[in-house]
């Protein structure tokens, strides 16, 4: 698979470079050149093999690998991705089952294993790839039969690594309804979905949440190219470059709205959230997985629809 980047869809590269690379020369991300779409038929086979299996399937298709479900097995563990219910229609899905007990130390092992190389930043698509996969593996450990129709997710904002990624995965055919994005005061993103506007001079608020703390969420830049191509990331970039807010028209404004809601959970409800869930669930969670859970019953609590949402966690509970 070739990839071009958000800024230039002209200049192709290899995905051995998109790997390693952050940023491409132009300064944009990297994207797959033609972005995969799955039929119905092709989802259900990938998600009726054991996650292991499915993530690496996603994962060849991506970034020219040839791993098996053996591979990840002895990579990063038979389990790396577990799941546990929080009620009814609420899942918590872990991806920190590693020897990091972090998500990115997840993305980092696979990377090595794909490029055969040690690395200690992998490049931001490599982050996104992992993600996908990881999300591919998720649903298939929930079975089709508890997807019903599909089911939401809820994550942490943050960079919008973890938002873009599930766009990503919606796209190409999981069973994805609304991606829930999940913030703390650094709330820049409800601004833009919900009032049309992106001040790019914003400054962070430091919390005890430091991957929410995220003023100018850096993969934004792909969901502005997926939904108004080169030229509006041209007008994005330059707002960026000049300090000046970011206002999409509308028609660019209902695509980055459709399927993506946004809350807004204060920094001081986490450690509530926390014990509340330990209490009623018997769970343990860290602090980015109560922030996403936050957000979610404050989405349903607003209208949102109360179907099936997988809530995100990517570290250890701090215990």
């Amino acid at each position: 698979m070739l990839y071009v980047t958000t800024r230039n869809d002209r200049d192709a590269y290899t995905a051995q470079r998109a790997l390693r690379e952050n940023r491409s020369p132009d300064g944009g991300m990297y994207l797959p050149f033609h972005m995969p779409s799955f039929s119905e038929a092709e989802v259900a086979e990938l998600l009726d093999q054991p996650p292991n299996c499915c993530m690496a399937q996603v994962l060849n298709l991506l970034l020219q690998s040839k791993l098996t479900g053996w591979d990840l097995d002895f990579t990063v563990g038979r389990r790396p991705l577990r799941q546990r219910p929080l009620g009814r229609r609420t899942v918590m899905g872990e991806t920190w089952h590693n020897p990091g007990f972090r998500f990115d130390r997840l993305v980092t092992d696979l990377t090595a294993k794909i490029s055969q190389t040690e690395t200690e930043q992998p490049g931001n698509w490599a982050k996104i790839a992992v993600r996908i996969a990881a999300l591919f593996g998720l649903f298939a450990a929930l079975g089709r039969e508890s997807l019903g129709d599909g089911a939401d997710v809820a994550m942490v904002s943050g960079d919008f690594s973890g938002p873009i990624s599930a766009w990503y995965a919606r796209q190409w055919g999981l069973p994805i309804g609304t991606i829930i994005c999940c913030c703390n005061e650094n709330n820049t993103l409800w601004e833009l979905i919900y009032h049309g506007q992106l001040r790019t001079d914003a400054v962070s608020i430091a919390t005890d949440l430091p991957e929410a703390d995220v003023a100018l969420p850096e993969n934004l830049e792909r969901l502005i190219r997926g939904c108004g191509g080169v030229d509006e990331v041209e007008r994005y970039v330059d707002a960026c470059r000049r300090g000046k807010a970011y206002c999409p028209g509308e028609p660019v404004l209902s695509k980055l709205r459709e399927g993506l809601a946004v809350s807004v959970v204060s920094s001081q409800r986490i450690e509530s959230i926390v014990r509340n869930v330990q209490r009623s669930y018997g769970c343990a969670i860290a602090s980015d997985a109560a922030l996403a859970y936050g957000g979610l019953m404050d989405y349903r609590a607003k209208g949102g629809a109360y179907r099936l949402c997988m809530v995100l966690g990517e570290k250890a509970p701090e215990i």
